[in-house]
């Protein structure tokens, strides 16, 4: 049978939560086989939850990550693009392609490897969130190594 474990800051009363700060959570080293950060990494301290996640997660350990995307995406880059074609005789015309700027998204993972971590996936088909899975490496995280997301936006639908 699985034992799943529950952490966040505060329980509000959830008896199934323990509240705890996410870089010290009150696990053995080397004993969980995957962990999951959905919606989790708010602090400014997330390389010490992911250090953290290194240090219970077992040497072949996954460790799977949902957050808001915006968080990870530096806004968007508009480009201007040829079609090549002659439309009607025209000649070629063309239009705006826009698409996200990843710096900030491959700083992320550059930090991740830096912190024992290899990106195993990512799933960015959702508009809001970003879906990540990364597999423990053999490598002691960096103990330098930080990283901070953008603040969380939230707009009104």
């Amino acid at each position: 049978p699985f034992k799943v474990h529950s952490f966040d800051l505060v329980a509000n009363g959830n008896p199934n939560i323990q509240p705890c700060d996410m870089a010290n959570v009150p696990i053995p080293d080397s004993s969980v086989d995957i962990g999951v950060f959905v919606l989790a990494l708010m602090g400014t301290n997330i390389a010490d939850f992911i250090r953290e996640a290194h240090r219970v997660l077992t040497p072949d350990g996954k460790l799977k990550i949902a957050e808001v995307r915006s968080r990870f995406e530096s806004g968007v880059i508009g480009e201007e693009e040829s079609n090549g074609k002659s439309k009607g005789g025209k000649g070629e015309f063309t239009y705006s392609k826009k698409k996200s700027d990843d710096s900030l998204l491959n700083h992320f993972l550059d930090v991740m490897n830096q912190l024992g971590f290899n990106s195993t996936k990512m799933d960015k088909s959702n508009k809001m969130f970003l879906l990540m899975e990364f597999e423990k490496i053999g490598k002691k995280p960096d103990k330098d190594a930080t990283f901070t997301a953008k603040p969380c936006i939230y707009k009104r639908r």
